[in-house]
């Protein structure tokens, strides 16, 4: 049985993918315009949270039902703080 914690872990997840696909996107027309090694290592950077978030919802889906519910607002902890510091980079990325 899921916890609304881990409904809204997953649904942050997702949140989360959207925002790192955003920066890998920025940073991709960065590199391209400019062919910077930095402009590249940033591409790499972006494109590592894509895999780890896509990793992230899978594990939650797989293993859902074995995770306790006390282990739940934990990990919604970790993902509201990764997408403020995503949101943080994305809004410097773009100002």
């Amino acid at each position: 049985m899921t916890t609304v914690w881990m409904d809204l872990s997953l649904v942050l997840g997702i949140a989360n993918i959207g925002l790192t696909v955003v920066l890998f996107g920025l940073y991709r027309r960065v590199y391209a315009q400019t062919r910077a090694s930095f402009s590249l290592a940033l591409v790499l950077f972006a494109g590592a949270f894509v895999v780890q978030n896509l990793l992230v919802v899978y594990s939650y889906l797989a293993t859902m039902p074995l995770i306790p519910d006390s282990l739940s607002p934990f990990l919604f902890g970790i993902g509201i703080t990764e997408a403020a510091g995503l949101g943080a980079i994305l809004w410097t990325a773009l100002h």
